[in-house]
């Protein structure tokens, strides 16, 4: 008994570290993220309502995406995402959690669909994606964005 009891504080002190390091401070992500978006999309939906796309022969739309993190406590934060493109511009609103060992990496969820991404300095590098559903929009994106100095 005392050799699993030993066993189990060598390794509960060997992964303090890892824990400490995945407990530390969240970095702020608040602010406005802006950059370009080059989705391909599969039929027409609040963000793309002039696409013509479909499964066969996707649309190919530009445009730029703007998050706006209006809220951060600890390692969960929401906002809005604004894209502007095709002539129309839409907003949605979204909720986050950073994770990941030093709460860099962003899982976020919006009315439709789910982004996941990495925070390094004044960028955030995602993908986001979301499938028919109500929107009858099938949508794939992976981009940049800047934060707004």
């Amino acid at each position: 008994m005392t050799y699993i009891r030993t066993i189990l504080c060598l390794a509960a002190i060997a992964a303090a570290p890892v824990l400490a390091q995945a407990a530390g401070p969240a970095p702020d992500v608040k602010g406005t993220w802006t950059g370009k978006t080059l989705p391909i999309v599969a039929g027409a939906g609040a963000h793309w309502p002039a696409n013509k796309g479909t499964f066969a022969k996707p649309g190919l739309p530009e445009g730029e995406v703007k998050i706006t993190i209006t809220g951060q406590e600890g390692h969960r934060f929401w906002g809005t995402k604004t894209i502007t493109g095709g002539g129309a511009t839409a907003d949605e609103p979204f909720i986050g959690v950073l994770h990941g060992a030093h709460l860099r990496e962003a899982l976020i969820a919006d009315t439709d669909g789910y982004m996941q991404g990495t925070f390094a300095g004044n960028v955030f590098s995602f993908c986001y994606a979301h499938a028919g559903g109500q929107s009858q929009t099938s949508l794939v994106t992976c981009a940049e964005a800047r934060k707004g100095r």
